[in-house]
């Protein structure tokens, strides 16, 4: 399963990722408060969700100033925020308490992702 951001200028491919790092990565750029609620909830949905280019530069900002800095190579950051460097194991959580388990990202998808948000006119999600 992955999200795909598409360029809103030229329509090529900017960002591909699978959606357990993309539902850790929105509610990272949300909890960075740089977009109001409005702007963000979309982007869990594809097909919905997209951002101008200057929405974009704003995410990318945030994001190399002030999140990637404070994750560790091996850390992975979780849905709900929190950290931890336990490796992802795989494991599908089913428990509605333990479902946000299933969901994080890294540093690297972070950067390639704030990367993308620098040099794209916008994206809209797929």
């Amino acid at each position: 399963m992955g999200i795909t951001l598409f360029d809103q200028k030229t329509d090529g491919i900017v960002f591909d990722t699978n959606f357990w790092h993309w539902r850790a990565i929105v509610e990272a750029v949300r909890a960075l408060n740089v977009l109001p609620n409005g702007r963000v909830d979309p982007l869990h949905d594809a097909f919905v969700g997209e951002l101008t280019e200057d929405e974009a530069r704003a995410i990318a900002k945030a994001i190399r100033e002030r999140l990637v800095p404070t994750l560790g190579d091996g850390e992975r950051l979780l849905l709900d925020g929190r950290r931890t460097t336990e490796p992802d194991d795989g494991t599908m959580h089913y428990n509605p308490a333990e479902q946000s388990k299933n969901y994080s990202t890294n540093r690297r998808v972070l950067e390639e992702f704030a990367s993308c948000c620098e040099v794209c006119s916008g994206f809209r999600v797929s």
